[in-house]
């Protein structure tokens, strides 16, 4: 899956090093006790994303461990259910947990239709969520304090079944026991009991061999971490040697449950897209299972030391045929909020050209946040002026900190006209002491006029209220194409209360198809995800986006979960745009060119606000 971060739109607040840390540092947590439970992240049966950690509204959750065919776990489910109508409304949160390797979401779904089970079926198919609460069979349940993430009651729902065994009642109701109690303030007077269930086949039982840094754990890292994790990239530390990283072991354990690192906020099993490859189950196993080892070395040279890492190159992609800069340097704040800047400058280029990338390069990375690149033709080609609207229409390019240079697709190319105003729209984020920026773009020319036009567009909804402490707040917006067009890339784009983002395709004839599920959104990681087959959509087809913001206490990024929140640009404001990039037939003009008499370049404005979903 791609891991381009491409953009980050109106984001106020925050500099590289904040997020990066809020990535990679937890807040500070008290001593671990014995039954203590680690925070995880895990996808359901539906692909809804279930963190552990952000069900601190809850009073407590239930954990049932269940698997497909399974006897005792299917004859539990109506014992379980109606514990669930009990206690539910009482604040308990019911989720299910399966481990088994043979089965798939396709054949968990169909089991929980068929059974009618409505809780959470939790996707643990690495199986370190079981191996961190010690699972090894289904129809155990787990009752977890969310006040303490303590396990206050592990073991049977009840007595009533053994193997190949039954009774009529049961005589125990263990489950319903140590809720009461829990629920009442009570010692729970049995915190564990035995329970019956079917043997889960643990991968760690063939796990005989300890992995080792040099051997297994140090490609690993080279191939997905290091790029970012280097001197001069954005990584806040170096994963340069074997004790820089054994160093922070305990933090890579906690980031890998969480699945917060390395960045992969979309639904694995919806699209196919290109890039670099996320972290597979099999290697996340390994790192794990390294650091539960504790950290052996192995035999041999450091890989990492011994192969550095390249060097950050300043322009990607080759030195540009031409580089236009803002047209001064601008003095940022030691503290603050810095409003938005707009620099306009003349495009230096005298012909109309077009162009294979376009790349923004930061004057001073520390400080500059974000960037969007937009464009005023001249007036005789207004007609074909692709709108941008401050980016909530589109934009012409973009920049944010970790961003990889790319070129636009293959037999594609965005059009730059002679007399064009080029605007750079630029967000700073003070770093503590004076900065100054001026930064860069590089344009890489074409040779001739390219089979299709890019253009990036964005579906955009503007009335947007959330109300304080709301946790599913829903948006929708969508487009409906009036000519056939070839999609390229979707980039979500929401801000800390974003919770989920999805991408639909409804066609003419009535068919649905989902591209793009970011089921937990991730505001730090606001990824291009760039289709591996280009997707040609009909004309009459509609483009839908949908998502959920999260406006609660149990959202860790919330800056006050008593606000409310309208659509805006700064971070404590919302945004819900869906960003996508298409090729067309390169446009005409539809009149020429006038005599105009030069006019002094003015001050760029921000152009105003568009209604809620574009079209």
């Amino acid at each position: 899956m791609t891991r381009v971060r491409l953009f980050q739109v109106a984001i106020a607040g925050f500099s590289l090093t904040t997020f990066l840390l809020s990535a990679l540092v937890g807040s500070a947590k008290p001593e671990k006790a014995e039954n203590a439970v680690d925070n995880f992240h895990l996808l359901d049966h539906r692909g809804a994303s279930r963190e552990l950690y952000r069900q601190k509204h809850s009073k407590a959750i239930v954990l049932f461990v269940t698997g497909n065919g399974c006897p005792i776990a299917r004859q539990t489910l109506p014992a379980l259910l109606e514990l669930e109508k009990e206690f539910g409304p009482k604040g308990v949160q019911f989720w299910m947990l399966n481990a088994n390797p043979q089965d798939d979401r396709a054949s968990i779904r169909k089991e929980a239709e068929e059974f009618g089970i409505t809780a959470p079926i939790l996707l643990d198919k690495g199986q370190w969520v079981s191996e961190m609460l010690g699972v090894q069979r289904t129809g155990e349940a787990l009752l977890i304090d969310t006040t303490h993430w303590t396990i206050a009651y592990r073991g049977a729902v009840d007595d009533r079944l053994g193997y190949a065994t039954q009774k009529t009642e049961p005589t125990r109701r263990f489950l319903a026991e140590a809720l009461g109690s829990f629920l009442e303030g009570k010692t729970i007077a049995s915190p564990r009991s035995e329970f019956k269930g079917c043997k889960i086949t643990l991968k760690s039982e063939t796990d005989h061999t300890p992995p080792t840094y040099t051997q297994h754990v140090a490609p690993i890292l080279a191939q997905h971490c290091v790029r970012c994790h280097s001197p001069g990239n954005i990584g806040p530390f170096a994963m340069s040697h074997y004790e820089k990283v054994k160093g922070w072991a305990s933090m890579t354990r906690e980031v890998l449950l969480e699945q917060r690192m390395p960045p992969a906020p979309n639904d694995p099993e919806i699209g196919v897209f290109g890039g670099h490859p996320p972290l597979s189950e099999t290697e996340t196993r390994i790192l794990l299972r390294w650091i539960a080892a504790k950290t052996p070395r192995g035999e041999g040279e450091d890989p990492l030391a011994t192969t550095a890492p390249p060097k950050p190159e300043p322009w990607p992609l080759g030195k540009p045929d031409v580089i236009v800069a803002m047209p001064q340097e601008f003095a940022i704040p030691a503290t603050g909020v810095v409003p938005y800047q707009y620099f306009e400058v003349e495009n230096p280029i005298q012909e109309d050209v077009w162009l294979r990338a376009a790349v923004v390069k930061a004057g001073n990375p520390k400080v500059l946040h974000h960037a969007l690149i937009f464009v005023k033709y001249p007036e005789h080609l207004k007609s074909i002026e692709p709108r941008q609207n401050a980016g909530t229409a589109g934009f012409f390019t973009a920049f944010v900190p970790g961003a990889e240079s790319i070129p636009f697709p293959e037999g594609s190319g965005k059009f730059l006209p002679k007399g064009t105003k080029i605007i750079f729209q630029m967000h700073y984020s003070p770093t503590g002491k004076p900065e100054l920026d001026r930064s860069e773009i590089g344009l890489y020319r074409l040779p001739a006029k390219p089979q299709w036009e890019l253009r990036t567009r964005a579906i955009t909804q503007t009335e947007l209220l959330i109300t304080p402490g709301q946790r599913d707040y829903k948006a929708k917006a969508s487009y409906k194409f009036r000519k056939e067009a070839v999609l390229h890339h979707l980039s979500p784009h929401m801000h800390v209360r974003g919770a989920s983002f999805k991408y639909d395709l409804v066609r003419p004839d009535g068919t649905s198809q989902t591209l793009l599920s970011v089921p937990r959104w991730d505001f730090n990681w606001q990824t291009l995800y760039r289709l591996k087959q280009p997707l040609t959509i009909a004309a009459g087809s509609e483009l839908i986006c949908s998502g959920t913001f999260d406006n609660s206490a149990s959202n860790p990024s919330n800056p006050n979960p008593k606000a409310w929140v309208a659509f805006g640009e700064q971070t404590t404001d919302e945004m819900f745009i869906g960003y996508y990039d298409i090729a067309v037939p390169p446009l005409e003009p539809v009149t020429t060119p006038k005599a105009v008499k030069p006019t002094k370049t003015a001050a760029a404005t921000p152009p105003a606000s568009e209604s809620s979903t574009r079209r």
